[in-house]
């Protein structure tokens, strides 16, 4: 028994090495899959999204605000219910600033496009990332840079994409109370203003976007040796 204990122990050691082969050949697989991908971001698809987002931004600086500032006109509510702020039991509906609604909706699937893009390259810059060594690490550093402008990107991204529902929750309560009290003037003008705000706000992001794909692709290319190759030399600085 004791002398085939270790011919058992190879076999099982030899099954768990293909095992693991099978595996790595499976993560190497997703390795060179993210790499093409994310150089193929890097190179072609974040100069064409910059484009594109600076001729939609430039489009949008013309923009006519006193459409964005068009609030409908209160009307006579019904009876009020009883209890003090609650909805009124009778009266049209009054419908979200439209022009607004389409704005956001174009808008939000840039930029969770962009935090998508910025995962992908995130994920492939640490890929690169070569094992904890002592000196010879200045590459190391500008990897690790990369990689957390790359997460800031998609962090900010996620913000955005929560901060939508919060102007419309906002808007909703002041149209309530302009409704409930049309005769109050201050009401019908906040809800304007609160619609021009959030104009500007969303033109603020799609901004943001645009130029998050510019000064990701500029610093992935002045820094693509190092990138790719962190321990080629210690000559280079970060742009």
């Amino acid at each position: 028994m004791t002398s085939g204990t270790p011919q058992r122990s190879a076999w099982a050691m030899a099954a768990q090495l293909k095992v693991e082969r099978d595996m790595q050949c499976k993560v190497d697989s997703f390795r060179a899959r993210i790499s093409q991908e994310a150089e193929d971001l890097v190179a072609t698809f974040f100069p064409q999204k910059l484009s594109e987002l600076d001729s939609r931004v430039q489009e949008l600086h013309l923009q006519d605000l006193s459409q964005i500032r068009s609030v409908p006109a209160p009307v006579s509510p019904g009876a009020p219910d009883p209890v003090g702020d609650g909805p009124c039991r009778e009266g049209p509906m009054l419908r979200s600033n439209q022009h607004l609604v389409e704005l956001i909706e174009r808008v939000k699937p840039e930029i969770e496009l962009l935090r998508q893009k910025c995962s992908t390259v995130r994920m492939w810059v640490q890929l690169l990332i070569p094992r904890a060594e002592d000196g010879n690490n200045f590459g190391v550093s500008i990897q690790e840079d990369t990689v957390d402008q790359l997460w800031t990107a998609e962090s900010t991204a996620a913000s955005y994409l929560r901060r939508f529902s919060t102007y419309y929750s906002t808007r909703a309560r002041l149209v309530a109370k302009m409704v409930k009290y049309p005769q109050v003037e201050d009401y019908r003008r906040t809800v304007a203003e609160v619609d021009e705000n959030e104009y500007l706000s969303v033109l603020q992001i799609l901004l943001h976007v645009r130029n998050q794909y510019a000064t990701l692709h500029d610093v992935i290319l002045k820094n693509i040796d190092k990138i790719k190759s962190p321990r080629s030399s210690n000559t280079d600085s970060l742009y």
